[in-house]
């Protein structure tokens, strides 16, 4: 095999490399990535203290309900107890008890409204909790295989590593420079086959000069257009 041909199957590692580390650094940004999962428990979040408010407001005015409940009732009792008998006293009761049964009116009015939008927010939450461990679960499952696929990538990675160090030994030091100095320039691809007379990489057909140097193969050619080196398999 000629040094430049080696070389060609040097960068064929090398470009299987640059694949395999591209994939381990797009695994890696995508297991950093929790913008799902902090939507979800914001989500959760959210909801969770929505209800958690009404609940305490609920709670407040059933507590507010029994009060005014006990006071009408203690307020009746002493209305029809006898006891009092001074009239303007007894109207002053009176009102009383006819402003304590209308407030009871307007917070049982409110409880049914607080306890609709409680039993909403409930629901919510619920639904929203439920995503959110739903997602937790599907991540943790992902993951698992995303860190799995970047170990065997990275396992393979050195494995082609040690391929290529051990290739490049036996290839002259002179070409090893030529190639290294033309991979940047040349997009990691400093050498391109030759097929049906034209350069497989930038596609323009080379000319007779450069096809009879590929026939005697005793110098490196190159593209006449593109400056790549050029093999024929």
């Amino acid at each position: 095999m000629s040094d430049v041909l080696a070389l060609f199957r040097i960068q064929e590692l090398e470009l299987d490399i640059i694949d395999r580390t591209r994939r381990i650094k797009s695994i890696n940004t995508q297991l950093e990535d929790d913008a799902a999962l902090e939507e979800a428990q914001r989500h959760f979040d959210e909801a969770q203290e929505a209800f958690e408010a009404v609940a305490k407001q609920t709670k407040e005015v059933e507590v507010e309900i029994a009060a005014v409940t006990e006071k009408r009732a203690d307020a009746e009792t002493r209305l029809y107890s006898g006891e009092v008998k001074n009239p303007k006293e007894l109207r002053e009761m009176q009102m009383e008890v006819e402003a304590l049964g209308r407030r009871k009116s307007v917070l049982e009015d409110e409880i049914q409204r607080l306890s609709a939008v409680r039993d909403d927010l409930l629901q919510k939450s619920t639904d929203s909790e439920v995503a959110l461990k739903g997602l937790k679960k599907s991540l943790r499952v992902e993951n698992q295989q995303l860190v799995s696929e970047r170990d065997s990538l990275a396992s393979s990675v050195n494995k082609l590593l040690k391929e290529r160090k051990t290739g490049l030994e036996e290839i002259s030091p002179d070409l090893i420079k030529r190639y290294n100095k033309m991979r940047k320039p040349k997009a990691h691809r400093p050498i391109a086959e030759l097929r049906d007379n034209a350069c497989t990489i930038c596609g323009i057909e080379q000319n007779s000069m450069v096809i009879a140097a590929m026939h005697r193969a005793d110098d490196v050619v190159t593209c006449q257009h593109c400056g790549r080196m050029l093999i024929r398999i």
